[in-house]
């Protein structure tokens, strides 16, 4: 059996795809394979694929289906994949040369289910380091866990007997598989970190269109397909505290701050505003409540201060 399968996806990145690929060819680790999945693209990314795939047989299989996204990739890699332990490569990102040697040699023999790493935020003129804490229990894992797919080792029996697969079609993908796979972890010993940086997550610097804007409201259906999840499996109750702070932490911070409010189109910009609003009253009313809220922290005293009026002032 084959140590690690390395899912890549693959659309329209003809030039980001050679410095990912190189990343993966000059792995000191050995015993792993790549699966690239061309989703459908319209430059020469397939071309590419297909030329390491010849490049480099006994490493890379190169696969190509109909356009159907990140997560429709991601899920149709996960078919071919052989690895004792499968990792979600995005193919604009990059790995440090130990990363598959250092992140397997924290999986002790099969016995974690996610190894996680740090990573660097990449941008044209800097990086950042984005360090894990020390995780104590899974519902600290639910507050402070990173949620991104592409930073982990997963486990993949494991990973397939939870039947957690990548919602098709949306936005915030890694959100919904995130939250889902966690309530499949009995400790949080069943995690490792590696310290060391092995991802370099690539930030790109492009415009985002109207069609992309309209699409924020989907982080709304993917809450609402995790609650109904955790509802379904009797967890709401065990673990609301936890995701109404990380939800309202999220929609009040990063989508509402960073995107809504950045939006110039203003119809959309109330609507959107509007849409957040209703659902925190609807899924968390009693939000303010919150002990999570007490730490001392910028984000904790912002998030304190916000109630209607002070809301009102995002409209403006």
């Amino acid at each position: 059996m084959t140590k690690i399968s390395v899912i890549v996806p693959v659309y329209n990145v003809e030039a980001y795809l050679p410095k990912c690929i190189s990343s993966l060819v000059k792995q000191t680790f050995t015993d792993f394979e790549v699966i690239l999945v061309n989703d459908g693209s319209t430059d020469s990314s397939a071309e590419l694929c297909e030329s390491y795939a010849d490049q480099y047989p006994l490493l890379i299989k190169s696969y190509t289906k109909p356009n159907g996204g990140l997560s429709d990739a991601r899920n149709f890699g996960m078919q071919y994949a052989t690895g004792q332990y499968v990792m979600f490569l995005d193919s604009d990102d990059h790995l440090a040369p130990n990363a598959l040697t250092n992140m397997y040699a924290l999986t002790n023999e099969g016995n974690k289910k996610i190894v996680e790493c740090d990573f660097y935020w990449e941008y044209p003129d800097k990086k950042i380091k984005d360090q894990a804490p020390k995780y104590v229990s899974l519902k600290d894992y639910m507050i402070r866990g990173r949620v991104v797919a592409w930073n982990k080792l997963y486990l993949r029996t494991w990973l397939l007997d939870t039947k957690v697969k990548f919602p098709k079609g949306k936005l915030y993908e890694d959100q919904d598989f995130f939250f889902k796979l966690v309530t499949y972890l009995t400790d949080i010993t069943e995690v490792a970190v590696d310290r060391e940086c092995e991802v370099y997550y690539v930030q790109r610097q492009t415009s985002i269109s109207y069609s992309e804007t309209t699409r924020i409201a989907e982080i709304l259906w993917i809450y609402q397909d995790i609650i109904d999840f955790y509802q379904t499996k009797g967890l709401f109750e065990t673990y609301y505290l936890e995701l109404e702070y990380r939800f309202v932490r999220n929609l009040l911070g990063n989508v509402l701050l960073r995107k809504v409010v950045k939006l110039k189109d203003k119809q959309l910009k109330r609507q959107l505003l509007d849409q957040i609003w209703q659902q925190k009253k609807i899924w968390f009313p009693d939000f303010a409540k919150n002990p999570y809220l007490r730490q001392k922290s910028k984000v904790d005293l912002y998030l304190r201060c916000i109630n209607p009026l002070t809301y009102r002032l995002f409209y403006l």
